[in-house]
């Protein structure tokens, strides 16, 4: 369960995180979340410390049994983690070929690697490209993933996923058609050499 706190974004409940969370666990009808994430930053870092912590009295209430980040980069979690007690357990942000190097949401290399220094759990949401230049569309009928497809005898669907969870980062994605389910879980028999990891990450 994903709630945020941006100007905007809720205003029906007038940007209150309590409000928010109580609204979304009725709406689910639960009596608590596994999972708990803020989706966006924040204006100020005080009031992401702010969130966080009221996220954080949820765990020790019963009501989430954890807690994490979405869309947080390297220098916002390094100004949130001195005023934590319960580190987040993961940071969901966009992450793909061709869609790795801007880190204004924590779509980079460098918010990859904090998350591993701090342990925390870098998951990758659009996996097959949704936020790279050109899009999904781009990414899977680009030319150099398709031959990286052809050699392994794969989709380029799964070159992309593969490329992303060979770096141990746990990817998330979803289709309403079972053949791509099952395809998309078919990550594990295969794997991409170093060469192929490296000319795959140098795609723009």
């Amino acid at each position: 369960m994903a709630f945020c706190n941006s100007t905007g974004a809720c205003n029906k409940l007038g940007n209150n995180t309590a409000d928010q969370f109580h609204h979304d666990l009725a709406t689910l009808k639960l009596d608590y979340v596994d999972l708990l994430l803020l989706h966006w930053p924040c204006d100020t870092v005080e009031d992401n410390i702010q969130t966080y912590q009221l996220m954080e009295s949820y765990v020790r209430s019963g009501k989430a049994r954890a807690i994490g980040l979405s869309n947080f980069n390297a220098a916002k979690i390094e100004e949130l983690l001195p005023h934590v007690s319960i580190k987040p357990s993961l940071n969901q942000c966009a992450f793909s070929i061709a869609g790795h190097t801007a880190d204004e949401w924590g779509r980079d290399d460098t918010t990859v690697a904090m998350c591993k220094k701090h342990n925390i759990t870098f998951q990758a949401y659009s996996p097959l490209g949704g936020w790279a230049l050109g899009g999904t569309a781009r990414v899977l009928g680009d030319p150099t993933v398709k031959a990286v497809a052809a050699a392994h005898n794969r989709s380029t669907a799964q070159v992309a996923l593969r490329w992303v969870v060979q770096q141990g980062i746990v990817a998330v994605t979803a289709s309403n058609e079972k053949a791509f389910d099952v395809a998309d879980l078919a990550l594990w028999d295969f794997s991409l050499t170093e060469k192929e990891m490296v000319t795959l990450a140098a795609l723009k």
